[in-house]
């Protein structure tokens, strides 16, 4: 007696039946998905989210083992949670669409063919890092590859890119039996019978027809996978839509107030819950404090003409007179590591252009005269390590008014100061981690701006080998 074979299910027949079963099971990746519209996009490659669409080649989703397509769904889904499409994306595409996935892989650690960030970076300390720590980490090492071999030519570029942040070769792979919707005919069952008492050492051989349609899944899944392959046209369509991402976050408001996580796990939580606030990027808070500081003075040159009447009149020379105080905690608190790297951050300044800064160090009082730096040093001798006291600090720039801005780096264990007199010079706070910087900044925030520079338990973002 022959049974005819079901019809097997579309591409989009597939997609609803997966998101379908997040109803009950998974009610936040529900309804991030379902806020959007879920079109067929035949000149992509695998599948992207921008625009409020989530776009889909039916060919990609057809070659997919209904496991692999529940799980790249999913990985799509927090994607759009994390906020990477419509307010995190960075100006280089391919790097975003590597930093995105990497940090999706950590929240999921997926089965997908995605390595996780202590393969790409070689070290364990990377892992449960953010979408923008990512980004810049991989931009650091392209432009430190760019500048070692300048001649590189383009085609060697591309495979180098594509060696470090790309996928797990295919003997890594666990090549499971396809598992479609649809109930397989007689010839596929026999085929996947054969391939299974392969595995086990039957010399059973195996259909081509089989072998081919695994080779096209895996083939596609390694594309998904690849940012030198569909980075730039996955991500080229991420930009900034307060709309749309308020709309995610609400879910997201709406999911923690009913504890509607699903069998999301409680680091992929705090990730999730963290797109709620803005992440503080130093580097950018370091960037934006030295604009802020900025100072030049004026001069007449015979050397340049005047704009405006040539070499018959004396032209202006702008030289920076920038002057920056950098205040280093040394309490008991504060570890050599902790100075170390507070000490290596003194060398961005010279990467953003001032030319000298003053360094001085205090615990319960300043213990050193300002020291001048031109240049970024590795080691200071310091004495101190007493408790902490902000108020000399204070008191020294009320005393000494001619810096244009005060950088303080510590652990932020102390009372908070008394506003100083001196107005003119700003006060940046970088606490040497988020936990000092939460419970530091609200109170202040009326003295100066604030940031931090580990944001979890990652290796010093500051630090400089």
């Amino acid at each position: 007696m022959s049974t005819s074979p079901r019809k097997k299910h579309t591409s989009r027949e597939r997609i609803t039946h997966v998101v379908e079963g997040w109803f009950i099971s998974e009610p936040l990746l529900f309804s991030a998905w379902t806020l959007h519209d879920v079109v067929i996009e035949p000149r992509i490659e695998t599948i992207r989210v921008q625009h409020g669409r989530i776009e889909y080649n039916p060919a990609f989703i057809d070659s997919l083992r209904k496991h692999e397509l529940r799980s790249v769904l999913t990985f799509e889904a927090m994607r759009i949670l994390l906020g990477h499409p419509y307010d995190r994306r960075q100006p280089r595409t391919e790097l975003s669409y590597m930093a995105s996935n990497l940090s999706v892989q950590e929240c999921l650690r997926s089965d997908l063919p995605i390595d996780r960030a202590r393969q790409v970076f070689g070290d364990e300390q990377f892992d449960d890092q953010y979408f923008e720590f990512y980004y810049q980490e991989l931009l650091q090492r392209q432009q430190s590859d760019e500048d070692s071999d300048p001649g590189q030519s383009d085609d060697d570029e591309s495979q180098s890119r594509s060696k470090s942040p790309s996928t797990n070769s295919q003997d890594e792979q666990q090549h499971e039996t396809p598992d479609d919707d649809s109930v397989a005919d007689d010839a596929s069952a026999a085929a996947d019978e054969g391939h299974r008492s392969g595995e086990t050492g039957s010399s059973a051989p195996e259909s081509s027809e089989s072998a081919s349609q695994r080779t096209s899944s895996d083939s596609l899944l390694q594309a998904y996978a690849d940012p030198t392959r569909v980075g730039q046209e996955n991500a080229d369509g991420w930009e900034s839509d307060d709309l749309f991402q308020n709309e995610v976050q609400t879910t997201i408001r709406e999911a923690a107030e009913t504890d509607g996580w699903g069998t999301i796990a409680g680091s992929a939580k705090e990730k999730i819950l963290s797109t709620l606030e803005p992440i503080v990027d130093y580097r950018a808070i370091l960037r934006s404090f030295r604009q802020s500081v900025l100072s030049v003075n004026r001069r007449l040159t015979r050397m340049k003409p005047s704009r405006r009447y040539g070499f018959t009149q004396m032209g202006s020379r702008y030289d920076f007179t920038t002057k920056l105080l950098f205040a280093v905690d040394v309490s008991g608190s504060m570890g050599a590591k902790d100075l170390r790297l507070g000490f290596s951050i003194v060398g961005r300044f010279f990467q953003y252009g001032v030319e000298s800064i003053d360094v001085l160090w205090f615990d319960e009082q300043i213990r050193s005269e300002p020291m001048t730096l031109r240049r970024a040093r590795n080691q200071f001798e310091v004495i101190g390590r007493g408790g902490t006291n902000f108020q000399p600090l204070m008191d020294y720039i009320d005393d000494h008014r001619g810096y244009d801005g005060l950088l303080v780096f510590t652990d932020g264990y102390a009372p908070v100061p008394t506003k100083p007199k001196n107005s003119k010079t700003r006060i940046l706070w970088l606490f040497k981690d988020e936990s000092t910087y939460q419970a530091m900044d609200p109170s202040l925030r009326s003295i100066g701006k604030a940031a931090y520079v580990r944001p979890t338990k990652s290796k010093p973002a500051a630090s400089r080998s």
